[in-house]
C-alpha cells in the first residue's frame, strides 16, 4: 500500500493485474468488487467524491505545488485501491512519478489521463444513470 506520509512510491498491487478492470476502450469502469455488497458504500464514497478529488489535484497541479500534489495522489492510490479501482491506482502512479521528479508536462499529461479514467469511473458507477 503506498506510504504518502513518507513520500514513498505508489506502487500497483497484485489487483493492478486485473485487467478485466483496465480496458483502454473508452468503457465505463466499474470497480472489481461491484458484485461484493459489503463494498458498495465504500464503492459509492469513493465515486462520489472522486471529482472533487481530481479538481483538488488538478488545482494542486497548476500551482506547481509538487510535495502536496504527491500526497494527494498517494491518498487517491490508497482508496482506488481499496475499493478495486486498479487502472486508477496505476495512472495515480504515473502522476507520482512525474511530481516526484518534478516534471511539469508529464505530471500534466498524466493528470489529464486520471482525469478521462475518473470520468469512465464516474460513469460507469451504478448511482450515475
Amino acid at each position: 500500500m503506498p506510504d504518502a506520509r513518507a513520500g514513498g512510491p505508489v506502487q500497483a498491487g497484485a489487483a493492478a493485474a486485473d485487467t478485466a478492470y483496465m480496458d483502454a476502450s473508452g468503457r465505463p469502469i466499474h470497480s472489481r468488487f461491484e458484485d461484493d455488497p459489503s463494498q458498495a458504500d465504500a464503492i459509492d464514497a469513493f465515486v462520489l467524491a472522486l471529482a472533487e478529488r481530481v479538481d483538488d489535484l488538478q488545482d494542486t497541479e497548476a500551482r506547481g505545488d509538487w510535495p502536496r500534489l504527491l500526497e494527494r495522489v498517494n491518498d487517491l492510490a490508497s482508496a482506488a485501491d481499496r475499493v478495486g479501482y486498479p487502472v486508477l491506482l496505476q495512472s495515480a502512479a504515473e502522476v507520482a512519478r512525474a511530481a516526484r521528479d518534478r516534471h511539469a508536462e508529464l505530471a500534466h499529461k498524466a493528470l489529464v489521463e486520471l482525469t478521462e479514467i475518473a470520468r469512465r469511473i464516474r460513469q460507469g458507477h451504478r448511482g450515475s444513470l
